[in-house]
């Protein structure tokens, strides 16, 4: 009785398979799906690292000063596989980045402000290389995310303007790549994503579940 009851007591905690997730996404709704599969759980990434997620959250939340409600752990780090419908469904590995998401309102207006005011005295009266860089911005800026270290400024006009842009963009970095001094981060990327609310984090992967949704269908994969 007792080994029997530990086989269930693993069975609960072993991660989703990638045929339940699929059976999941063929039969129930995508809200319902995002949450179990995207949200909710523990990371498989850390399977065995009890003290992971926690180092992670504490040392972004007091480097990036947000809340460690706001930081996330998505992608594969968190199913045990791949959630882009270009990748899906490729399993998590010794080679796999660890994606994380963080909401944080009043940073991404930051960011936001400082493109205005840096744009707004020259709106119809840009170079090419500032029109074609601010274009950039508002693609981003439109779906709600900025990924901080990876904007460049070379070549741009009124650089001072966009200081505060640079040092996120320096912080953001410096955080991230700071991980590496935790062992369990020592051999792998750890990528940051700043999103402006949950809704914008939502409606992200909400649309990736429904592209995969859409390629199974194709496929000719059976609904239960």
């Amino acid at each position: 009785m007792k080994a029997n009851s530990k086989g269930w007591y693993a069975l609960l905690l072993a991660p989703p398979t990638i045929a339940d997730f699929k059976s999941a996404l063929l039969n129930r709704p995508v809200d319902e799906v995002l949450l179990e599969y995207v949200f909710s759980g523990d990371p498989y990434a850390f399977r065995g690292q009890p003290n992971a997620l926690h180092n992670l959250k504490s040392h972004l939340s007091k480097a990036l000063n947000v809340d460690e409600n706001s930081i996330v752990i998505v992608g594969s780090a968190q199913a045990g596989f791949s959630l882009s419908p270009d990748n899906f469904p490729r399993r998590f590995s010794d080679g796999s980045d660890i994606d994380v998401a963080v909401v944080d309102e009043r940073l991404f207006d930051t960011l936001w402000h400082t493109l205005l005011k840096w744009h707004y005295p020259r709106r119809q009266d840009l170079p090419d290389g500032d029109w074609k860089w601010i274009g950039a911005r508002r693609k981003e800026l439109y779906w709600g995310w900025f990924v901080p270290d990876k904007i460049r400024f070379n070549g741009l006009s009124l650089p001072a303007a966009l200081k505060p842009i640079r040092n996120c963009s320096t912080l953001w970095f410096d955080t991230f790549q700071s991980l590496t001094n935790y062992p369990e981060f020592s051999k792998r990327d750890v990528n940051g994503r700043l999103y402006r609310t949950w809704d914008h984090l939502r409606l992200y992967h909400t649309e990736g579940l429904r592209q995969i949704r859409e390629i199974l269908r194709a496929q000719g994969e059976p609904q239960s």
